[in-house]
């Protein structure tokens, strides 16, 4: 018996030293706000096991600033970065566009893009020269955190001050048309300058509520604008001359056996949040946040900053959930 068990042992060793031989290895320079044990690198210890499958070792190298991570990835350290939305659209522009303001309405209408972008047709769209957004996960709705709940609509915006993260040039635009003065922060300070007063108005998901601690920037006059504004991303794009062809049809695939998990994350989230800072809407508001979103579109659109294919493409998925709306009677 003893013999039986050392050799089954031995045979199981062998196997996965075997297997790990034949394995090509990638790296991904990940971008975590906590680091290496932070909630982006736990997201991934299921497809480790799984890359395995497809002939690939997976390396996930966390970086608690993204801009670094980008760096490196076009450097060529790494084969394949994993960034927000904001850094990955000068990478691919199309799917950098997936967080256009108004783009998404509801969880609904991300399922069925990210569907979409699934199918084996859609890589053409994602693939810029020799760069390819191989993955997009959802960090929910983006909603505007306020440091006083008088500020609940557009015309509230002018005069105050607005985070625009890494430059990011949505919410320069938005800054600019709502007569808001524009605050440069990181993904190191956007917390900080929130809780400690410099910032008025800040766009985050709920996920941020309570990891970057910004009920101390709302205090007891604060709110969150119950209004989605766009739906938070995070992209892995890679080299693809360092990767086979299935590769972007295999991590599309992943992200939407994850979209249970995902929501049911974000949703959390959402409750953990005491109800008195939530915003509530009226009509009135939501169409004028509509028409203000669209206006930020299309000027992104005429500048080259949006794709113009993938603007059509939420237009499609908004009009097909809701034909009335007014928007639908002109295409993006």
């Amino acid at each position: 018996m003893k013999s039986l068990c050392q050799c089954t042992v031995f045979l199981t060793f062998l196997f996965f030293t075997l297997t790990s031989y034949g394995l090509e290895k990638k790296t991904i320079c990940t971008w975590d706000p906590v680091g290496v044990n932070g909630p982006v690198i736990t997201f991934f210890n299921d497809l480790v096991p799984k890359a395995i499958n497809w002939g690939l070792e997976l390396e996930f190298r966390a970086y608690t600033d993204e801009k670094v991570a980008s760096n490196d990835f076009k450097a060529g350290v790494c084969d394949a970065a994993h960034l927000s939305s904001i850094l990955s659209r000068n990478y691919v522009p199309f799917g950098g566009t997936l967080d256009a303001i108004g783009g998404l309405i509801s969880d609904e209408g991300l399922n069925q893009v990210l569907a979409t972008l699934a199918s084996p047709r859609a890589g053409k769209l994602l693939t810029n020269g020799k760069y390819e957004m191989v993955a997009s996960f959802p960090v929910g709705a983006m909603y505007a955190f306020v440091n006083d709940k008088e500020i609940n609509s557009i015309a509230d915006f002018s005069g105050k001050k607005i985070s625009v993260l890494n430059g990011d040039p949505q919410a320069y635009k938005l800054a600019f048309l709502a007569g808001a003065s524009p605050v440069a922060t990181s993904l190191a300070t956007f917390s900080g300058q929130f809780n400690n007063g410099n910032l008025d108005i800040l766009l985050m998901p709920a996920l941020a509520y309570n990891t970057f601690e910004l009920y101390n920037g709302l205090g007891d006059k604060g709110g969150i604008i119950d209004h989605r504004l766009f739906y938070g991303m995070l992209q892995t794009i890679i080299n693809k001359e360092r990767f086979d062809d299935k590769f972007g049809d295999r991590m599309r695939k992943y992200v939407l056996s994850r979209l249970d998990f995902i929501h049911k994350i974000v949703d959390e989230a959402e409750q953990e949040i005491p109800a008195k800072y939530w915003i509530k809407t009226d009509k009135e508001t939501q169409h004028e946040l509509d028409r203000f979103s669209r206006e930020i579109r299309l000027a992104l659109r005429d500048e080259d900053t949006f794709d113009q294919k993938a603007l059509r493409l939420l237009w499609k998925i908004r009009c097909s959930q809701d034909a009335g709306r007014a928007e639908c009677t002109e295409p993006e």
